[in-house]
């Protein structure tokens, strides 16, 4: 009777299916554990991971407007050129509509829940807006525009700093109880300002645009969504967690 051979693949195989699995579901305890250090109930920790993850996939645009999309053959050329072509022979310049819209997942919820922390007694204030300054800060210098991708931010940097700076606020005041609130307050909302809203003049002005982007494409610049959105995720669950 011939014994059955493994694979010689199976190993790498299991590994690859189960390693993930159990990542994920180390990240969903800490994440538990996370919100019921800021008051929720287990019930109210799913129900919040929950709207986070799925909002992150929903956009509800507030404006839409037309804006045109550089020529890249005629920015190549010399100004001369350039104003001397458009005089001697004039092209419909290519537009696009752009959407602004506000991501569920990476805004409206972090926001609402922050304005529910603020109205806690164990929630310090003005260290919660100490840290979101600070946060603010460091995201809107790391934060890079990035033409047909969004604003891509590191995603490791935000909580950390978030965490650092509510625990040493928290202590300064003299409420230290109150750091893991003050963490995701700060860090969310500092992650969304710094990233996002400070950068919100040069995405309308159409930094985010590629060269390659068709005049039937609808471009959506979505606040708190894209690369933003990771980062405010895991700083919602690591800053207070880490503080």
């Amino acid at each position: 009777m011939r014994s059955a051979q493994r694979h010689p693949l199976l190993p790498m195989l299991l590994i690859a299916i189960v390693l993930p699995l159990l990542l994920f579901l180390i990240f969903l305890r800490i994440a538990d554990h996370t919100f019921q250090l800021l008051g929720l109930s287990r019930a109210g920790a799913f129900w919040l991971i929950g709207f986070s993850l799925v909002g992150g996939v929903v956009n509800i645009p507030i404006t839409r407007r037309r804006i045109e999309l550089a020529d890249p053959a005629l920015r190549a050329m010399a100004p001369w050129m350039q104003a001397l072509l458009q005089t001697v022979h004039y092209y419909p310049p290519l537009v696009t509509e752009q959407v602004l819209a506000i991501n569920v997942g990476g805004c409206l919820v972090p926001v609402v829940f922050s304005a529910y922390l603020l109205t806690l007694r164990n929630t310090s204030v003005v260290a919660a807006l100490g840290t979101m300054v600070i946060v603010a800060m460091v995201a809107f210098t790391l934060a890079r525009p990035m033409p047909g991708m969004g604003i891509t931010l590191p995603g490791f940097i935000p909580p950390i700093v978030a965490a650092l700076a509510a625990h040493f606020l928290a202590q300064a005041v003299g409420m230290p109880q109150s750091a893991p609130p003050v963490a995701y307050i700060g860090g969310t909302l500092g992650t969304l300002i710094g990233a996002d809203l400070l950068n919100l003049p040069r995405v309308l002005n159409g930094a985010l645009l590629a060269n390659t982007d068709s005049p039937n494409r609808r471009h959506i610049a979505s606040i708190g969504g894209a690369g933003v959105y990771d980062g405010i995720f895991l700083t919602g669950i690591i800053a207070p967690f880490l503080a």
